[in-house]
């Protein structure tokens, strides 16, 4: 199969998925182009898909502490770039001759939605295949919603999804939502994949009861409920530690709140706001016992799989798809989400215990390996766009020949 990939995103775990996913497609002998943003930052590293860094590169880091003209500005600048990015997409999509081209991005927005919606209509012969990682979108700005609320945007999708020819989800519950959300779809479950983009090899078992939260710090994510945890599991524990390691997301109004928490707890929270280099990523891993996600809500995460393909003990709320990728009591913990004492308890079971956190870390190594590594997951994807290839060519119209 001929197959094209699209990512707009620069850098992140949606990045790091169409990469790995383009390599694995390419190592079982598809022509796989992977169709990135310029100076993205996987640029230097090669793989088996062909990168084509075609798409517009990112905009300029935000101020830390950006004014009203400052955002607007920002925004207007974001916009103009989109709206470049996409017409790009379009071109590839319409003028590629791919048998194949799969949509890789978050339509979170009323501008990707719609942009999304006009490549569909723009796409000629190439089957359209869409990852949704979020079966609903995540509201990204103020207030305590956590889902888009939006009725364009929401109406844009429930017309979008229906006009892939294929849609891809992470699981079974991810299934369940994606059909009483919207419109029928042809849907399809695949794994996540696992993260040796990282490393090949994990590193040693940490050498003190460190626990990490890696990932943006948005209000989806769940940081109130471990602060409010790791203060009660402090009071009995104070010689267990926290990292907090991420960028931080000013619109949402966490970050400010997280950073004077920890501000407060020197000897015992390390913040670190940021996004994190890929070539720092292991280190940060290495140093802690168990990787929590207190998630509120979502559907899966590339940090499990991180954190499992690092040989970490993994501590997460019951939300979406992800105790289908933690096996609670054998690779991790799941506990009920918006619960600090379930979360404390956990946590103290998993870090105090250095032999109880190798054994699930070694046991979520294997199973991330085996069932949910990307040569599996390639076989997967490739299997249903054959049949999806198949099916679509034997229900097109004869040809005649007289």
């Amino acid at each position: 199969m001929r197959i094209a990939i699209i990512e707009p995103l620069p850098f992140g775990g949606l990045l790091h998925y169409a990469a790995q996913l383009g390599d694995a497609l390419a190592e079982r002998g598809n022509a796989v182009d992977l169709v990135v943003a310029k100076e993205n930052e996987l640029s230097a590293r090669p793989g088996k898909a062909n990168r084509r860094d075609v798409l517009p590169r990112d905009a300029r880091a935000a101020p830390a502490d950006p004014t009203r003209a400052q955002r607007t500005l920002r925004r207007a600048r974001t916009a103009a770039r989109l709206a470049v990015t996409w017409a790009r997409i379009a071109r590839v999509v319409r003028f590629g001759g791919y048998d194949v081209v799969l949509l890789a991005g978050s339509f979170d927005m009323a501008f990707t939605a719609g942009a999304g919606l006009l490549v569909t209509r723009l796409k000629g012969s190439a089957a359209l295949v869409h990852v949704c990682h979020n079966v609903r979108p995540l509201n990204r700005w103020g207030g305590e919603d956590l889902y888009v609320s939006s009725g364009p945007t929401i109406e844009l999708l429930r017309r979008l999804y229906p006009r892939f020819d294929l849609v891809f989800v992470h699981g079974e519950r991810s299934m369940r939502e994606f059909e009483a959300t919207w419109p029928p779809t042809r849907l399809a479950i695949v794994p996540h994949g696992d993260e040796r983009l990282f490393s090949d090899d994990p590193p040693p078992p940490a050498g003190e009861p460190r626990i990490l939260f890696f990932g943006a710090w948005s209000k989806m994510k769940g940081l109130s409920v471990l602060m409010e945890a790791f203060d009660a599991l402090g009071e009995r524990r104070p010689e267990l530690r926290l990292t907090i390691a991420g960028p931080h997301v000013p619109e949402e109004g966490v970050s400010e709140r997280v950073l004077a928490w920890a501000a407060e707890r020197p000897e015992q929270v390390r913040a670190l706001p940021g996004y994190v280099p890929i070539e720092d990523v292991k280190a940060l891993f290495a140093s802690a016992r168990v990787v929590v996600l207190p998630y509120l809500t979502g559907y899966q995460s590339g940090v499990v799989h991180l954190a499992m393909t690092m040989r970490r003990a993994v501590v997460a709320s019951d939300v979406g798809d992800l105790p289908e990728a933690v096996a609670d009591g054998a690779t991790g913990l799941i506990v009920p989400s918006r619960d600090p004492q379930a979360l404390a308890a956990a946590l103290e079971r998993v870090v105090t215990d250095p032999t109880l956190a190798d054994r699930l870390g070694a046991a979520g190594h294997a199973r991330t390996l085996q069932g949910s590594g990307w040569p599996a997951v390639a076989e997967r994807v490739e299997s249903a766009l054959r049949t999806l290839l198949q099916q679509r060519q034997a229900s097109a119209p004869a040809t005649s020949t007289s």
